[in-house]
């Protein structure tokens, strides 16, 4: 028979977790990242998450890989250039992916994506208060991207300095708003100058990849 004491004692824990509830409100996604950054802050400060560019063009030319871009960018920067089959959200519309990147596959895969790395880190923290997927950032932003794939026909000059630091704005200017219509959304591997870096995407699926003839 169950102990009238501990149903006592767990109702009125429930109640005083009403009553803070309603007094303090839900907590804010900064709050709960203060609660999940040590164990998860040291991916950001040994940037153990920040994707090279070359890495995330051949994710996107990786049909085994079932790639999520999240741009959380305005939608002005959006609209002027962003990367093939990138989705475009804010931070308040992260919670309503919630499920979606909890049934992500073990071959599945978020990057995130800003004019450089700030909102996008900003999104990161986010996801990991949510899902936890299996999360990476692009290092340098659309900013470095649109330096090693754009050609300068396409792209005129930065606009700042790239020394004067990251404060999330698009250093690119565009003569004509392009969209994903833009070469350098989705570049042919084949036709851009080899990129050495260090893969850090890891799969939480092993793939087995088939092997070509000949």
């Amino acid at each position: 028979m169950r102990d009238p004491k501990l149903h006592i004692a767990g109702a009125i824990a429930l109640l005083a977790a009403a009553v803070g509830l309603a007094l303090y409100g839900q907590p804010t996604p900064a709050e709960k990242w203060q609660f999940l950054a040590p164990k998860y802050a040291a991916k950001l400060t040994e940037r153990q998450v920040y994707i090279d560019p070359a890495e995330l063009l051949q994710l996107m030319h990786d049909d085994y890989v079932d790639l999520l871009i999240l741009d959380v960018r305005p939608e002005p920067d959006w609209n002027q250039f962003h990367l093939v089959d990138a989705e475009r959200v804010t931070l308040d519309q992260l919670p309503a992916l919630r499920k979606r990147l909890q049934t992500l596959s073990g071959t599945g895969v978020v990057v995130l994506v800003s004019n450089d790395e700030l909102q996008a880190t900003e999104a990161w923290k986010h996801l990991m208060v949510l899902a936890k997927p299996n999360a990476y950032i692009l290092e340098g932003g659309l900013n470095q991207w649109l330096s090693i794939y754009a050609a300068p026909a396409d792209a005129a000059a930065p606009r700042a300095s790239v020394d004067s630091g990251p404060d999330g704005t698009l250093r690119h200017h565009f003569k004509v708003a392009l969209g994903d219509r833009h070469a350098a959304s989705l570049p042919d591997t084949h036709q851009v100058p080899h990129r050495d870096f260090t893969p850090k995407v890891k799969l939480m699926k092993t793939v087995a990849k088939a092997r070509g003839c000949g």
